[in-house]
């Protein structure tokens, strides 16, 4: 049987990076809740690019993530600047596109023309909701700053299915097409997991049958045109499967895939690295 695989197999060479601890929102569902990790603030960039550089062998990736990493925007951009000059990795950002960015647009800009990609984590498209799920108010125009960006075939648009913000199938039609004229490169709508409170399954939205995510793989571009007519934007769906989520359950497949991997040896190489440049094997 032909397995393919899925985020928990590891199928990156990369870093990620929890660039700093620091974030001026308080998302309810942040995965950065679930790891204590060293919690500093500001970021030792030389420290970073020194471990990142002493340890690249072999790695493709660097994804930089928080916190917030353009709280600190204008070391990430050094850092971004610096790696860019001393090694061949292909260097990604994470952000919810704090004020900063707005403030300092041609700095913001020009990180984006370096990177190889950038994930705009937007929450939602009517921005009373978004400031909710963010639990902070906006003060900038948000949508008209996302549309006017520069190098928008860099951009990924991130999006969550999660109760009680974005689950309704209107709704997420709508999301989906405001942020599909603007003209990304691309879409990322992920389902939360964290229990029956929050999780929806983007199947039982959309009444679709997809095959198992934990043993045909959990990110799959769909054919969005058979949803939303002249839909144009790639888009990914990255789905939750029994292994994260208690509320689903394993199938005969994902079963024979739990034991063949007992006989497989990872190939990828992966690792994090915190604000102090300290390096783990995986998330703490």
């Amino acid at each position: 049987m032909n397995f393919h695989c899925n985020c928990c197999d590891g199928i990156y060479n990369s870093f990620d990076v929890h660039f700093t601890s620091a974030c001026d929102n308080k998302c309810s569902h942040c995965i950065d809740n679930c790891y204590e990790g060293l919690k500093i603030n500001k970021p030792n960039i030389e420290a970073i690019i020194k471990t990142i550089i002493d340890n690249s062998d072999g790695l493709d990736d660097v994804l930089f993530l928080g916190g917030e990493p353009c709280l600190y925007l204008d070391e990430l951009l050094e850092c971004v600047k610096e790696l860019k000059k001393q090694t061949t990795l292909k260097l990604y950002v994470t952000t919810s596109v704090p004020k900063i960015c707005y403030e300092k647009r041609d700095k913001f800009e020009e990180l984006i023309e370096l990177l190889d990609g950038i994930n705009l984590s937007v929450q939602h498209y009517k921005e009373e909701i978004a400031d909710d799920i963010r639990k902070t108010k906006s003060t900038y125009d948000r949508q008209g700053f996302y549309n006017s960006l520069p190098h928008k075939e860099k951009i990924r648009i991130n999006l969550n299915i999660v109760k009680p913000y974005l689950y309704q199938k209107d709704d997420i039609i709508n999301c989906l097409k405001h942020y599909d004229k603007m003209g990304f490169g691309s879409i990322k709508l992920s389902e939360i997991q964290h229990g029956e409170d929050v999780f929806v399954s983007f199947e039982k939205i959309f009444d679709i049958k997809l095959k198992s995510a934990y043993s045909n793989g959990c990110q799959t571009y769909l054919d969005m045109s058979k949803i939303i007519p002249n839909f144009q934007t790639p888009l990914l769906l990255k789905r939750s499967c029994f292994v994260c989520e208690n509320t689903l359950k394993a199938t005969l497949s994902d079963g024979i895939k739990v034991v063949s991997n007992f006989f497989k040896k990872p190939q990828n190489k992966y690792a994090v690295i915190y604000e102090d440049g300290t390096l783990s094997r995986g998330w703490i």
